[in-house]
């Protein structure tokens, strides 16, 4: 199914075949005719947040959804009130002059387009037969809010391109189908693609990257997607993303009820992609880097088993405690790979820890930071994206619990504490004057319905505005 929204040139009340959605702001002239002609009906609606109304054969269009305008600026219903504009069937006519106010408009008008798409996303990419029809929401209105609706289009279609790139099973998303995805990026303005291969990534000494690879029939691939927003290429920021393309776990395999929905494993990987996109498409004023390391996670004749040792391209050795920990090895490299780039900002994006679904599960994102200023300012990008981010301790003491009698480190802390100590792996492999993030997504990646959320392109997008 297919959800657009469009602008439409002219309307006019009596003749309007679309259905209709209005407010019941009887400042607003057509609302003044709309309640004139249902005998004041309209100033009646003041109790329910969305009421839908029968025209009987007074308008061409058979219905009239009403929407309360006082609770449009009361959040707890206004998420409600989108949700009742996009369930709709057929083509809607939205008149946007009526949902105007003095504080919100912007807000209101921004997210009802956003959530008029995401609302509506289904994966139906495998479906045999088309199930539902595609529809349009038409926008009227002499408020000028081109920019306002081109903003919240984009963020709610590159929501639903991760979405998709998530919901993709395997044997149709491998690494060479990312990378393959990632190029065609280079169709937007100041977007430039380079994919490395396995020869490349060799001599880049990435052996942590490398030993997850092992076990796979499917070469890696290191993708570095650069937007170029300002003058000149300098102090870029880096969203590494996690592209573990399918996790079985390794050697240390997953269990036949933990196994499906592991095509999630690589959400870190399309947030990355679809936020830069949407980066770009917006034409921010920004210098902002996507890196992804990406493989699957298999057992096979050549795969690592617990006991061995790595060499990261930093040079630091680790010890396999699980190979089902594979996430942190790729991110290891990855933003190694991201300093040397010239990134002194980095947040990396991972559905990382069985750990983190325990402590928070659907509802927020666990966050980890070397930085506190840099934090604040990704907090409160999260905070107007309407994406809940809670901050997760990290500090020496778990330090103690990766440090391993063999190499360096080793790559998993133990049983308690799994969110932090994969942290703390990470934070490794982050320079002294590296500004960092980790966002651990494992339980807001997917919904319980292990369906995609396309978490975190939204906060991303916003960070940079």
């Amino acid at each position: 199914m297919k959800t657009d929204i469009i602008e439409q040139k002219e309307f006019n009340l009596l003749l309007e075949k679309n259905d209709i959605v209005i407010t019941n702001n009887l400042k607003n002239d057509l609302v003044k005719q709309l309640n004139k002609i249902f005998d004041d009906k309209i100033k009646e609606l003041s109790t329910e947040p969305f009421t839908t109304i029968h025209t009987l054969g007074k308008l061409e269009s058979k219905r009239v959804h009403v929407i309360n305008f006082k609770k449009l600026d009361e959040l707890k219903y206004r998420e409600k009130i989108f949700k009742s504009i996009s369930e709709l069937k057929g083509d809607v006519t939205v008149l946007v002059d009526t949902f105007e106010t003095k504080n919100t408009f912007t807000e209101i008008i921004e997210v009802l387009t956003e959530k008029l798409l995401t609302n509506n996303y289904k994966f139906t990419n495998h479906k045999s037969k088309k199930e539902d029809k595609d529809k349009n929401f038409y926008f009227y209105g002499e408020t000028e809010i081109y920019d306002i609706v081109k903003k919240g289009y984009i963020l709610g279609d590159c929501m639903n391109h991760a979405k998709d790139l998530v919901n993709t099973p395997y044997n149709f998303l491998n690494a060479n189908d990312l990378a393959v995805y990632s190029q065609k990026l280079e169709r937007f303005n100041n977007v430039t693609v380079e994919i490395f291969e396995k020869n490349q990534i060799e001599e880049m000494n990435m052996g942590a990257f490398l030993g997850v690879n092992k076990g796979s029939i499917e070469p890696p691939k290191l993708i570095l997607v650069k937007y170029q927003g300002k003058e000149n290429f300098d102090d870029p920021t880096a969203l590494v993303g996690k592209g573990v393309m399918y996790d079985t776990g390794g050697y240390s395999l997953k269990t036949p009820a933990g196994m499906p929905g592991m095509k999630v494993d690589m959400a870190g990987s399309a947030a990355v992609i679809s936020a830069l996109e949407a980066i770009a498409r917006l034409e921010l004023k920004a210098n902002v880097m996507a890196i992804v390391a990406a493989t699957d996670n298999r057992i096979g004749d050549n795969a690592i088993v617990p006991d061995d040792i790595l060499t990261a391209a930093n040079g630091k050795t680790i010890e396999i405690i699980s190979t089902d920990a594979e996430g942190r090895l790729t991110l290891a490299d990855a933003v190694w790979f991201a300093q040397k780039q010239g990134a002194k900002k980095v947040l990396d994006t991972a559905t990382l820890t069985g750990s983190m679904v325990a402590a928070l599960g659907h509802e927020f994102t666990g966050a980890f930071t070397n930085d506190q200023e840099f934090y604040q300012e990704f907090y409160k990008a999260s905070k107007r994206a309407k994406e809940k981010v809670w901050e997760m301790p990290i500090s020496r003491g778990y330090k103690k619990l990766i440090k391993s009698k063999v190499a360096d480190i080793k790559n998993t802390g133990g049983r308690l504490a799994g969110a932090s100590t994969a942290a703390q792996f990470i934070l490794e492999f982050i320079e002294k004057d590296t500004k960092w993030i980790h966002l651990d997504i494992a339980g807001t990646a997917s919904n319980e319905k292990q369906s995609a959320t396309g978490v975190m392109v939204k906060s991303f997008t916003e960070f940079f505005y």
